[in-house]
């Protein structure tokens, strides 16, 4: 692994601890001596038959057991009633019993030391609450046992490593040996991925089916297969993830060293939520799934065509140092499709030097091109091909070539492709040579056999190649930001200490509406952790908005108090310049809303010190019931919906992650002085961000924070409305 840091430094303790922990599990689960299978039947037409007929059929090396009561044989093996009687202990026990028998076999894997049972039997939380209720108990014997679980409701394991290779699943495929681990949530889709990886001879070192994820599962399956020397490629198939913050820090440490490709299905499913939040409502979903990808430096597939893209790319180690793309082709229309898919996706196709596209002339006719891309035209020879690809990739101007090769007229894919072989074995510089070979057969089998990714049509080589250079240009990210153990320091340098802040809940959740706090208890729980508000004071008739005004001296806004969007409702009413108007201002809002029969939320009013100049922005936290926190930065105000210009990340995260954050929102230039305005307080705008996430690792009660507007001024940054609703468990605890 690159870098200085342990793996504790990187991932923090309890992290690393529990990861560490897991190893011997995957080891037994991976690579095991022995293997039993509690359910192995002598009928192939049952789950426990075809597995066991296919472990009998792999080349698995070490002990195979069946165990079945009613049988003493089982395809020709010995069989055993149970585990305990089993010849040897096995390292991996794999149950197909019902889902009411497996808690037994967990129960007896424990007292007899097995490390890890792979759970194929269906009947668990996939089912519904019974069915919850079985998983709940499976996972508490399996815990007191010392017993780590895969699954249930899974398709088993298989792997295709030399020395420990077997098939523990009810799929006949094995693809050959490779340096891919594929982990699939879908069974059933996982078989079928490894029947297409195998079609376009893409070897496997793993495959686990994880099922529901009782216990063991995806963090611990990256971690593992991350500290393999030989492992390629993690290929993930996920339908939900939870615990993002752990999957985050997993990915991005193994990350630095191997791909990681996930094909996510379906969205996170929204939990309740409060009617005024707009940070819920923009952080949720494909949203909040994207940003942990980004954030964990996860390459996204969008489909299964390009997660076997990804995997025929990864061939030979292919890890272009750079985006700029070399072009040979004996077509100038396949040429020209390649270059705009290349930087269609983000790399570039550079125009080469004078010297260069001299050097190229001299090998090529007079009709051809030397320009990038190279057209060679028809009548290019296979040696032609061989010599521009050796002169491309001495030359130091591009960092992959791209070779095309259509219908032939002079040569044969063959030799072209004999031609590329030797052609990369000369290379000097660690130049990424890819080939696409627009014909009915598609690249011959001898450059995937060289290590050479081969594709038919010319936008999945562009597409695939993206992925890996990003994936190169990216695989050192920053540090985590850490904290020293019981407090948080946020950046505009107050100490927030957890006591204080879970004092103050206690005391605000006892007001709470629905779970929102009072405005004022909002804004108390915000500023405690450095946020800025304005002056303002609570209202509860017009003569004291009168006084407020007075007080304040300033033109004021005068508004709704309560937590829901007040410009919905006519609750707001701005530029209130004298105590009468104040008055006026509250008579007014009261009498629309009891007109739309919500009288009961006017009975509170702010008046509040109108905030003038500066860019209406949003900041907001929601805790998604599976992913955790997430903290959000967008352009706010009424119309933030609309505009959508948010972008989401999993805190913890560095003052560098902050800045790429605001940084790559659309509208970013608005904030650094756009035609001539005056540049605005970024600074102010990244404390408040790292604030709000200080709120969530600190506050596990709070389940959304909605600064929105917080508007962002030349000098500061100012939460206008700010509102927090708590989570229902901390509700029920306060009333």
């Amino acid at each position: 692994m690159t870098g200085e840091r342990s793996a504790e430094g990187r991932l923090g303790a309890p992290s690393a601890g529990r990861l560490e922990g897991a190893r011997p599990a995957l080891d037994a689960l991976l690579c095991p001596h022995a293997i039993a299978v509690v359910g192995a039947s002598a009928s192939l037409g049952s789950l426990g038959g075809l597995l066991f007929s296919n472990l009998a059929g792999s080349d698995f090396s070490g002990h195979l057991m069946p165990v079945n009561q009613k049988h003493p044989v089982v395809q020709g093996v010995t069989a055993y009633p149970d585990l305990a009687s089993c010849p040897v202990v096995p390292d991996l026990a794999v149950v197909c019993v019902p889902a009411p028998g497996v808690a037994a076999v967990v129960v007896e894997a424990g007292e007899l030391g097995v490390k890890t049972v792979c759970v194929i039997s269906a009947g668990f939380a996939e089912t519904g609450p019974a069915g919850s209720e079985l998983q709940e108990e499976l996972v508490e014997v399996a815990a007191k046992g010392g017993v780590r679980l895969v699954g249930p409701n899974c398709t088993g394991v298989l792997s295709g490593r030399g020395g420990h290779r077997f098939n523990a699943t009810f799929g006949r495929t094995v693809p050959a040996i490779g340096g891919t681990c594929l982990l699939s949530q879908s069974g059933a889709f996982g078989l079928g991925l490894l029947e297409l990886m195998n079609a376009r001879d893409l070897g496997i070192a793993s495959f686990v089916s994880v099922g529901n994820i009782a216990d063991l599962g995806v963090a611990e399956l990256v971690w593992y297969w991350g500290q393999d020397p030989f492992t390629d490629l993690i290929l993930l198939y996920l339908e939900s993830l939870t615990d993002a913050g752990t999957f985050i820090r997993v990915a991005r440490e193994v990350g630095e060293r191997v791909p990681v490709v996930a094909l996510k299905a379906g969205r996170t499913k929204a939990g309740r939520r409060g009617a005024a939040s707009h940070t819920a409502a923009l952080s949720s979903g494909e949203v909040a799934i994207d940003a942990v990808f980004r954030q964990a430096g996860v390459l996204r597939a969008q489909s299964v065509r390009e997660v076997l893209d990804f995997a025929e790319i990864s061939r030979g180690r292919t890890r272009p140092r750079g985006p700029r793309v070399g072009i040979v082709t004996n077509g100038g229309g396949s040429g020209v499709l390649v270059a705009d898919a290349c930087e269609g996706n983000g790399l570039s196709v550079p125009e080469l030097s004078k010297p260069t596209a001299q050097l190229l002339s001299t090998l090529l006719p007079p009709e051809a091109s030397a320009a990038n891309p190279v057209d060679m035209i028809a009548s290019a020879t296979a040696r032609q091909y061989g010599e521009i690809v050796r002169a491309l990739g001495a030359s130091q101007e591009v960092d992959s070539v791209v070779v095309v090769f259509n219908v032939p007229v002079v040569t044969s894919a063959g030799e072209v492709a004999a031609e590329l072989v030797a052609a990369r074995a000369a290379l000097e510089r660690d130049v990424s040579l890819v080939a696409v070979f627009l014909n009915g057969e598609g690249p011959p089998p001898s450059l995937r056999k060289a290590g050479i990714p081969g594709f038919v049509f010319p936008e999945d080589a562009a597409r695939a190649l993206a992925g890996a250079s990003a994936w190169c240009r990216g695989r050192a990210p920053g540090d985590q930001v850490g904290a020293p153990a019981g407090r948080i320091v946020c950046p505009v340098g107050q100490e927030v200490r957890p006591p204080a802040a879970h004092l103050l809940l206690n005391r605000a959740s006892e007001h709470a509406h629905e779970g929102w706090l009072a405005s004022a208890d909002a804004e108390a729980l915000l500023q405690s952790f450095g946020v800025a508000v304005p002056r303002s004071y609570f209202v509860g008739s017009p003569s004291a908005a009168a006084a407020a005004q007075a007080e304040l001296g300033c033109p004021v806004v005068v508004k709704v108090a309560g937590a829901l969007h007040k410009s919905d409702v006519g609750g707001v009413r701005l530029g209130v310049s004298t105590p009468e108007g104040a008055a006026a201002a509250v008579r007014s809002i009261r009498a629309g809303l009891e007109e739309a029969g919500i009288a009961q939320l006017g009975e509170e009013m702010l008046v509040q010190e109108q905030v003038v100049g500066g860019q209406e922005m949003i900041v907001g936290m929601d805790r998604d019931h599976l992913l955790g926190p997430l903290v959000m930065v967008g352009f706010g105000g009424a119309l933030v919906e609309l505009l959508n210009d948010v972008v989401v990340r999993v805190p913890p995260f560095s003052a560098d992650e902050i800045d790429e954050m605001v940084c790559s929102l659309k509208a970013y230039r608005l904030l650094t002085g756009y035609r001539g305005a005056p540049p605005l307080d970024l600074g102010a705008l990244h404390s408040t961000i790292q604030a709000v996430a200080s709120v969530a690792l600190v506050c596990p009660e709070v389940g959304e924070v909605d600064l929105n507007p917080l508007v962002v001024l030349r000098k500061g940054a100012v939460a206008v409305d700010v509102r927090v609703r708590l989570c229902p468990k901390a509700v029920s605890r306060g009333s």
